[in-house]
């Protein structure tokens, strides 16, 4: 299999681009030993040096996995449901708990941002709501979610010990929401968020910004999620 020698990608790009697409289309499932790189060597007829930089490059993104004195394998794709971070009501869990531990619950004035993404005034006061989610046990999501305290008077640390916040606006407040606008980010994890998350500084996180509304265009909540970011398929069901 001869390679385009032209100079508009270099030669270990194009041997990247076939093996990752061997991964993406599933030719490649998981678990799967793929050829040595002399037999690569001899497919795309490059050297060795050529495919080992391709591989490595795989295996740093997280596509491939070596064993040593077994050869290189693809890696699973865990398939990650982004409605976990975006949405504050789960219709199909109702009455479940959601395992998760109160890292603080405070009275402040916000910094601008959050007084920015909440529309508020300067003297305006919010709740600073931060959680740490948990999977098996395991933290997984930490959550800093910010209320104006106007629109929940008397929110206590037990509400949403107990409660989802869809909830506690819909049946306490009489707030029905009506949408979220969700902004996609990464960043590196600081020392306290690898503390909490059990990682290395310097992890690439996940970042997922929701302001939500109710239906004249109030902002009632502002949140920031941030995960480990995998190597991962992200999906997002929709109801239309």
């Amino acid at each position: 299999m001869l390679l385009k020698n032209n100079g508009s990608l270099p030669l270990y790009e194009q041997v990247k681009k076939y093996l990752e697409q061997k991964i993406v289309s599933r030719e490649w499932e998981q678990g799967y030993k793929i050829p040595t790189e002399k037999e690569l060597s001899e497919l795309f007829q490059v050297s060795t040096i050529t495919i080992k930089r391709a591989v490595l490059d795989l295996v740093d993104s997280g596509h491939l996995y070596r064993k040593s004195g077994k050869g290189t394998f693809v890696n699973y794709q865990e398939k990650t449901d982004l409605s976990k971070f975006v949405s504050i009501q789960n219709k199909f869990d109702e009455g479940k708990k959601y395992p998760h531990k109160i890292i603080g619950f405070n009275k402040i004035k916000p910094d601008s941002e959050v007084r920015e993404n909440l529309k508020l005034a300067a003297s305006d006061k919010v709740y600073h709501i931060s959680r740490l989610k948990l999977e098996n046990g395991i933290p997984s999501i930490i959550e800093d979610s910010f209320i104006p305290v106007n629109f929940a008077p008397n929110l206590t640390q037990e509400d949403i010990e107990n409660e989802l916040l869809y909830n506690i606006f819909l049946k306490k407040y009489g707030l029905p929401l009506d949408k979220a606008k969700v902004f996609i980010s990464t960043k590196a994890a600081d020392r306290d968020e690898s503390s909490l998350l059990n990682i290395p500084i310097g992890c690439p996180l996940l970042v997922l910004d929701r302001c939500t509304t109710l239906k004249e265009e109030r902002v009632v909540e502002y949140s920031r999620c941030m995960s480990v970011f995998k190597n991962a398929e992200y999906f997002l069901e929709i109801n239309l």
